[in-house]
């Protein structure tokens, strides 16, 4: 792909996210982002609730975390808020706690206790949503006819007799036309003129052609390192105009600042009101071809229903500027991302959140009062893995190999006992004693009561709304009863979040049995996307194998990334 790298990160996230976590922590040895302290951590609770303030006060009391840490919200006690209700009632006190934090040089992180609302409900699309879309759809058409005839002429460019072919009628697009296929072409025309140009030789006779071929190739890849140097070839001996502009590197120069500015765009989205400008800086740095995936993935985003979102998630986003909220934005905390530049800029804009609740009070009290227990001795006991023995190349079996690497590595590397599990079927019903840790799948919304939970257990259950709901009566979602039924710590989702959205088991589990992160820590560095649909439940400062780890991370610096 001759189109630089800034393109594909910039529209193409939402696929490139389903591979970015693969077994990064083996290359390198995990780090602490923020060392979370009790100091760090600001407990929101809901002010119309009793029971809400009585849970923060037990965890601050438990923690050692300062009183004046605590923000209360005027919200209802439902489990859904209003997107507009959570702005003006709980963003507004929240916010003012976090900034406080961060001017007396600490790193906020919230806590969200019993009777704060889980999700954020789904916002009906308005008339200049509308008005967007028609907008981004007539883009999207525009410059697939750009990038289509700029392709067919470079193709005839680079033939021996141009000059017989150029006057064919180039191609149009049509109803059967997509963005993919044509820009499918114009990197299949892009290689052969990258070819073309590098074996040709650098004589008069040429250059016409060259140059030409160079200057559509520029214009349909932008000013992207490969377009740059094959450009600077061709017009190496084209006289002193040429030397002016190639001579002192200023296209890269140029390229460099640009690309600067399109760093942060992928982590707080595009806005409407600022896609044209972000569309020109996209057409410097990545041509024709980059713009018009920008303008694809902006109108297919803009046409999604997906502004619900986890309370939680919603306000990792609580120091940022505004922000896209349709659809998911991609989580700056993970190690990917420790070498992009200005990266620690943007980490600092987003914020850790966690969750202390369950069904009842008592049972969110337990969540601490057992992490506390169990760090004091080390938790012990089996590790158990639900693969389904899916094969192929879907991500559904892609995920599937995860888990089975997971128990390779473990095997390997871990002192705790595991066993795996690879039929479609789940652990039968109390088949698992001594459940210490946890990961697997699909029973949607329908617990299987195979395990005898350790105290301190912690695991999670992939699948689609197992946090939809932690306190409806009779529901069997797997994060409410797996909290009922003793676990320490869970994580799930309150909405449908597609597989993407969930930590990598073999990710999640090395970095927490290390002993060297807390559970709010290991979920930050694991889980691909902010402002989404997944929620951790459980004491954020838990750190289980803190003194028994069951992982040397050391040990998997020479593994190799998948």
């Amino acid at each position: 792909m001759l189109v630089h790298r800034t393109v594909a990160f910039l529209v193409a996230a939402s696929r490139r996210f389903r591979v970015l976590l693969i077994l990064c922590l083996f290359i390198f040895p995990a780090q602490r982002i923020f060392a979370l302290s009790p100091q760090d951590i600001v407990i929101v609770f809901n002010a119309n609730m009793p029971e809400s303030e009585d849970v923060a006060r037990y965890y601050a009391a438990k923690r050692g975390v300062p009183f004046s840490n605590m923000a209360s919200v005027n919200v209802s006690s439902s489990e859904t808020i209003l997107r507009s209700d959570f702005e003006s009632n709980m963003i507004p006190e929240i916010r003012p706690a976090v900034i406080r934090l961060k001017k007396s040089g600490k790193t906020p992180a919230i806590l969200l206790v019993y009777g704060i609302p889980l999700r954020i409900k789904e916002q009906a699309k308005i008339t200049h949503d509308n008005q967007f879309n028609l907008i981004t759809e007539n883009k999207v058409k525009e410059f697939q006819n750009l990038v289509l005839n700029l392709s067919y002429e470079l193709d005839q460019v680079i033939k021996k007799n141009q000059a017989a072919n150029t006057t064919k009628t180039a191609p149009r697009i049509d109803d059967s036309s997509s963005t993919k296929n044509i820009l499918d072409r114009a990197n299949r025309s892009l290689l052969k003129a990258s070819e073309y140009l590098s074996a040709s030789k650098q004589d008069k006779r040429n250059l016409g052609n060259n140059t030409r071929a160079a200057s559509i190739l520029i214009r349909l890849g932008g000013l992207s390192p490969i377009a740059k140097a094959v450009f600077k070839k061709v017009l190496s001996n084209a006289g002193k105009g040429a030397q002016f502009i190639l001579g002192n590197d200023n296209l890269l120069q140029w390229n460099a600042v640009l690309e600067q500015q399109l760093v942060e765009i992928p982590f707080r989205g595009v806005l409407p009101g600022e896609a044209q400008k972000v569309a020109s800086i996209i057409r410097m740095v990545n041509g024709l071809m980059g713009e018009l995936k920008f303008w694809d993935d902006m109108y297919k985003t803009n046409n999604k229903k997906m502004t619900s979102a986890s309370v939680d998630s919603e306000l990792t986003m609580i120091l940022s500027k505004p922000y896209q909220t349709i659809k998911w934005l991609p989580n700056p905390f993970l190690k990917n991302f420790d070498k992009l530049p200005g990266i620690s800029r943007i980490r600092e804009n987003r914020v850790m959140v966690g969750r202390l609740d369950g069904p009842r009070p008592e049972l969110a009290k337990r969540l601490v009062d057992d992490a506390i227990a169990v760090e004091k001795t080390g938790l012990s006991g089996t590790f158990y893995i639900d693969a389904r023995g899916m094969k192929g190349d879907s991500s559904y079996s892609k995920y599937d190999e995860h888990l089975r690497n997971l128990y390779k590595f473990l095997k390997e590397k871990s002192t705790l006992p595991v066993v795996l599990d690879n039929k479609s079927e789940l652990f039968p019903e109390n088949s698992a004693p001594n459940a210490a840790l946890y990961a697997g799948w699909y029973s949607l919304g329908k617990y299987v009561d195979s395990f005898k939970w350790k105290k301190g257990a912690v695991g999670f259950h992939i699948a689609s709304a197992e946090a939809k709901t932690l306190k409806k009566p009779g529901s069997m979602v797997w994060c409410k009863r797996m909290i009922e039924e003793g676990v320490a710590a869970t994580l799930g989702p309150v909405n449908e979040p597609f597989l993407n959205s969930f930590p990598l088991p073999d990710v999640f589990f090395p970095l927490l049995m290390s002993g060297k992160l807390s559970l709010l820590e290991v979920y930050f560095q694991s889980a691909p996307f902010l402002s989404w649909r997944l929620i951790l439940i459980g004491d954020p400062l838990y750190t289980p194998f803190k003194n028994n780890p069951a992982i040397n991370l050391e040990s998997m610096k020479n593994r190799v990334k998948e």
